[in-house]
């Protein structure tokens, strides 16, 4: 297991290191002068030149590049030429609006895993194919447009909840469910399949045969057995929130880290961006290797399948 955890851990750090590595070059190939947008449009070529000088984009891409690493080791991207402080800082102070928006959102969907229990429980029945095609239904919608449909009915026509801004619980209440209607779609598919066909196993059967009723079949047999891919995926898609966040905080103009990543990248802010996507990166990767490592802890096959 330790041996399992290791070369995982090691996978993550390669992929954090390509990730920081790919931002850094896409930042430099993309349209437009960030000197130019710092200054503006009115600005002479001498301001330019200088202002070029000054953020370090006169110098050739491989020194460029070499800097960023070096920025990497340390963490310090410089200062946000558009707020004036430290572009991890400023990330950092992003962090936890968008962590809280995030768990709320988790624990919205947790319902999910409920739902799907339910569905696979009673696979063909009513109840099955009702909760199937909510699922589906929310699975299809963008989430921007579930955003703006909360907002509509939610806040303007029956006036119950804000509809953006922070100051109070009632707040985060649309931008989590919008947050959250695509990974209870998630939850409750994967969990329907994985009890759907834990259901079908033979030691099941053999419960029932007994006399247990379909409530004690689940909850003592089917649970434990069905789980892993369940944990796996949620695990996984915890993670992928975050990417979810920055529409959804732009809608509700809430004050997280994607909302800060949507400004920065329309400004040119390569700090920022940097900063941002590396700590993202490092959430994803250390969200991915805890899934391994519980699905690896759940079901022994994982790592042997993992070892050969």
């Amino acid at each position: 297991m330790t041996r399992y955890a290791l070369r995982t851990a090691a996978t993550g750090v390669l992929i954090i290191f390509g990730a920081a590595t790919l931002v850094f070059f896409i930042m430099r190939i993309a349209p437009g002068d960030q000197a130019l947008v710092l200054l503006g449009p009115d600005a002479t070529g001498a301001e330019v030149a200088a202002a070029r000088t000054r953020l370090g984009l006169d110098q050739p891409l491989p020194v460029q590049y070499w800097h960023y690493l070096t920025q990497l080791a340390t963490l310090d991207f410089g200062d946000s030429y558009r707020f004036g402080r430290p572009a991890f800082e400023l990330v950092l102070s992003r962090v936890p609006a968008s962590v809280e928006l995030t768990l709320v959102a988790t624990l919205m969907a947790m319902k999910g895993v409920v739902l799907g229990a339910l569905a696979g429980a009673y696979r063909g029945r009513w109840i099955d194919r009702g909760i199937s095609g909510l699922a589906l239904f929310l699975y299809s919608m963008p989430p921007f447009w579930i955003g703006i449909m909360l907002i509509l009915v939610m806040a303007l026509q029956l006036r119950l909840l804000p509809s953006a801004g922070t100051g109070t619980p009632a707040h985060i209440v649309l931008p989590a469910l919008t947050l959250a209607a695509p990974f209870t779609a998630l939850l409750t598919r994967i969990t329907r399949s994985s009890v759907a066909d834990t259901m079908a196993e033979t030691y099941v059967q053999r419960s029932y045969a007994k006399g247990l009723s379909t409530r004690e079949v689940v909850t003592g047999h089917v649970v434990r057995n069905a789980a892993t891919p369940v944990v796996t995926v949620g695990a996984l898609h915890v993670s992928t929130l975050l990417g979810g966040a920055v529409i959804v905080e732009t809608v509700f103009t809430w004050p997280g880290l994607g909302s800060l990543l949507v400004t920065a990248v329309a400004n040119r802010d390569y700090s920022i961006v940097q900063a941002a996507v590396l700590l993202i990166a490092v959430i994803v990767v250390c969200c991915n290797v805890a899934a391994d490592l519980i699905a690896a802890r759940l079901d022994p096959r994982v790592r042997l399948g993992a070892r050969a």
